[in-house]
C-alpha cells in the first residue's frame, strides 16, 4: 500500500479529535463520585454529557464556514483555547449547574475537532488517498472511546473525579502546543470567501451530498441507539452487573475499527465497498429486530447484530465522508460542518426518541436499527445508479 504524505498532520488531527472523544466518556466511571461530591443524584450528572453533546454538534455548523473564510489554523487554536478555559472552570467547580455550563463550553471548543476531522483530509488528499486517510483517521478516533473510561476509572480511584479534568487539561494543552508549533494552514489558497447562506445553499442543493449526509446520519444514529439502549437492556432486563455490561458495551467497537481498515484498502472499488457497508447495516438491523418479534433476547442476540452494524458503519463513515467532501474542495469547511453537526444532532435526536419507546426487550432497538439500515439503503440506491452510469469517481 502506498504510503500517504503528511502523516504527521493526520496524527495531530487524530490527537485533536481524541480530546473531544475522551471528554465525552472519560468521567463515566466517576459519575457516583461526582454526584456525591456535588450533592446530587447520579442521574442528574447525565446533564453534563447532554450539554456537551449539544454544543459539540451545534458549534460545528459555525466553525466550518468560518474556517473556509479565515483558515483552519486560527479556528483550531480558538477552539482549543475555549476548551482549555472551560476545563479549568470545570476542574475547580463545586456546583453541578456550573459544571454543566463548563461542559457546554468544552463542547463548543472541541466542536472544531469534529469539523476538522472531515475538512483537513480533503485539504490534503483526493481520490483513493482521501478514502485511505479518512479510514486511518476513523481507526485512530475509535481507539479513544475504548481508552477514556479505563483512564478515567484509574484516575478516579487514585485522585478522584477532578483528576479526569486535569488529565484533559494537560492533554489539550499539549495538543494545542503541537498545533501552534507545527500545524500549517491547509485551506486552499484559491478559495474565494462566500456568504454562509450561499455556501449552505450550494451544498444542500446537491442531491449527492444530501444522500451521503443522510447515510452518515443513519449510520451514527444506529450506533447511538444501540449505545443508548444496551445498558438498559443488559443491566435492567438481563440483570448483568456493571462490570459485565461495560465490557459488553465496548465489544462491538473493534468491529467498527476493522470496518474502517477494510474500507481504506486502496485497491478496492468504491462502489463495491459501499454496497458491503450498506448491506451490513441493513442485515444487522434485521438480525437485531427478528428476535424481538419472538420475545427472545440474550447477550448473543444483542452483540452479534451490533457488531455487524458497527462493522458496516465503520466502513460507511470514511467512504460516505469522502463521497460527500470530494466534489467541494473550496467549501470543504462548510461541508464538514454540515456533515459533523447534522450527524451528531440527528443521532442525538434518534437516541432521545429511543428512550420514549418500550425497553423490555430488543424489539424497539431492532426496529430503529432496521429503519436506519433502510434509510442508508434508499439513500445509496440513486448514488449506486449514478456510479453504474458514469463509473468510479471516488
Amino acid at each position: 500500500m502506498k504510503k500517504l504524505a503528511n502523516t504527521h498532520l493526520l496524527i495531530m488531527l487524530i490527537l485533536l479529535v481524541a480530546v473531544g472523544q475522551m471528554t465525552q466518556t472519560i468521567y463515566i466511571p466517576s459519575i457516583p463520585d461526582m454526584a456525591h461530591t456535588l450533592g446530587v443524584r447520579n442521574g442528574a450528572v447525565q446533564q453534563v454529557m447532554a450539554a456537551y453533546l449539544l454544543t459539540y454538534g451545534i458549534s460545528q455548523l459555525f466553525y466550518g464556514p468560518i474556517s473556509d473564510r479565515i483558515g483552519r489554523r486560527p479556528v483550531i487554536l480558538a477552539g482549543m483555547a475555549i476548551f482549555i478555559l472551560a476545563t479549568l472552570w470545570a476542574l475547580f467547580t463545586t456546583s453541578l449547574s456550573v459544571l454543566v455550563i463548563a461542559s457546554a463550553l468544552q463542547g463548543m471548543g472541541t466542536g472544531v475537532a469534529g469539523v476538522m476531522a472531515r475538512t483537513m483530509p480533503r485539504d490534503l488528499y483526493e481520490g483513493r488517498d482521501l478514502r485511505h486517510a479518512n479510514s486511518l483517521l476513523n481507526m485512530g478516533i475509535l481507539v479513544s472511546p475504548l481508552l477514556a473510561p479505563v483512564i478515567g476509572g484509574m484516575l478516579d480511584s487514585v485522585w478522584g473525579w477532578r483528576a479526569c479534568y486535569g488529565f484533559l487539561l494537560v492533554l489539550c494543552t499539549l495538543v494545542a502546543f503541537c498545533m501552534l508549533r507545527w500545524l500549517p494552514e491547509t485551506r486552499p489558497v484559491q478559495a474565494a470567501p462566500q456568504r454562509l447562506a450561499a455556501s449552505y445553499k450550494t451544498l444542500l442543493g446537491s442531491g449527492s451530498f444530501n444522500c451521503y449526509l443522510l447515510m452518515l446520519t443513519g449510520g451514527l444514529a444506529g450506533v447511538a441507539v444501540f449505545e443508548a439502549c444496551s445498558g438498559v437492556l443488559m443491566g435492567g432486563v438481563l440483570g448483568l452487573n456493571g462490570v459485565v455490561v461495560s465490557i459488553l458495551f465496548i465489544l462491538p467497537i473493534p468491529a467498527a475499527f476493522f470496518g474502517s481498515w477494510y474500507a481504506g484498502r486502496q485497491n478496492a472499488r468504491f462502489s463495491a465497498l459501499m454496497w458491503q457497508a450498506v448491506l451490513s447495516c441493513l442485515f444487522a438491523g434485521i438480525l437485531m429486530w427478528l428476535p424481538g418479534w419472538f420475545g427472545v433476547m440474550n447477550i448473543w442476540t444483542l452483540i452479534v447484530p451490533a457488531a455487524l452494524f458497527f462493522f458496516g458503519a465503520g466502513m460507511l463513515f470514511p467512504l460516505a465522508t469522502s463521497g460527500a467532501m470530494e466534489p467541494f474542495p473550496f467549501l470543504v469547511g462548510t461541508a464538514g460542518a454540515l456533515v459533523g453537526g447534522l450527524q451528531n444532532i440527528g443521532s442525538g435526536a434518534m437516541a432521545w426518541f429511543s428512550a420514549l419507546l418500550p425497553q423490555t426487550g430488543q424489539f424497539s432497538l431492532g426496529m430503529l436499527m432496521t429503519a436506519m439500515g433502510v434509510l442508508i439503503l434508499f439513500c445509496w440506491l440513486p448514488l449506486a445508479h449514478k456510479f453504474q452510469r458514469h463509473g468510479e469517481a471516488v
